[in-house]
């Protein structure tokens, strides 16, 4: 795999996007100061605002097929509803592009009822969920609304999209507290839930070289999120000797990061291009349960 012209035509998914509806991104100097997270995020100097126009056009230049579309989860539960009327919107607008998830604040007792209204209007799965910026953790104290909401998700075959990060290295705005040692947990108390740990779920796949640790994460999968500000191209090949690039996901993080930028990673992985075409297309295409609408 050369360069983006090796990707597979008319077949790459994008499993980890973000959009933003126009209201908040002409007013996100008031959203910082509503929610805390939102603000620390903004600040960063790599920090991009993006709408679903935005999006379809990054996907027609990258010949990208399909996008999984997050909005942002805020620590407030009525933010989290208005994300997700944004959502609907734009899926509804591009229903054969756009795969919407649904921001939700497990700490919400009410919950549930905002995840069916978004199972009824079309959207797809839970995510982009930020643990530190809403208030939760994956596993102990702090972990009941969560578990109700796996719970929720695993009786509805519903996936999970979790923010996980390394707690090694360098520090970047929105690194938090949850890495690979709670993002396993999490998979050992939930067993049956379909869970993407974004960010390479903080190394977490590393560990599946051991035996019991794979078995505990059969229904774990990883997506690629900022890896070239994380990792160099080598973290494919690590993947592949853990045994785990059937479940890594091409997630770009976009608007952070485009296509682009990956296919110049995978191009030094020295993958083969079927092992390409899996993290790219066929990987997602399977965690999504997708496949019909080919």
């Amino acid at each position: 795999m050369a360069s983006q012209d090796a990707f597979p035509s008319g077949g790459i998914l994008d499993a980890h996007t973000h959009i933003l509806a126009p209201e908040v991104i002409a007013n996100a100097t008031r959203y910082c100061e509503l929610d805390a997270h939102f603000g620390l995020l903004a600040r960063s100097p790599r920090n991009r605002y993006a709408t679903a126009e935005d999006l379809i056009c990054e996907m027609d230049d990258a010949g990208v097929a399909v996008a999984v579309a997050c909005g942002f989860a805020f620590r407030d539960p009525d933010l989290c509803r208005r994300s997700n009327d944004y959502i609907m919107e734009a899926v509804e607008r591009y229903p054969e592009r756009l795969v919407g998830f649904m921001s939700l604040q497990p700490n919400d007792p009410g919950f549930e009822a905002e995840f069916r209204r978004c199972l009824d209007a079309g959207l797809r799965g839970v995510g982009e969920l930020f643990p530190d910026g809403q208030g939760f953790t994956l596993t102990g104290p702090g972990s009941d609304g969560l578990s109700r909401l796996a719970d929720v998700c695993r009786e509805s075959g519903v996936p999970l999209l979790i923010h996980v990060n390394e707690k090694v290295g360098h520090d970047y705005c929105g690194k938090g507290s949850q890495g690979p040692e709670e993002a396993y947990r999490f998979a050992l108390e939930h067993p049956g839930v379909q869970v993407c740990f974004a960010h390479w779920g903080g190394g977490l796949f590393f560990y599946e070289l051991m035996p019991e640790v794979r078995r505990a994460l059969t229904d774990v999968y990883y997506d690629t999120a900022a890896s070239p500000f994380l990792y160099g191209p080598g973290v494919f090949g690590a993947a592949k000797e853990a045994g785990v690039l059937g479940k890594v996901m091409l997630g770009t993080d976009f608007p952070l990061l485009g296509v682009r930028r990956y296919a110049d990673h995978l191009g030094a992985a020295g993958l083969s291009d079927d092992e390409v075409r899996r993290v790219v297309s066929e990987n997602a295409w399977r965690f999504l349960n997708l496949h019909g609408r080919r």
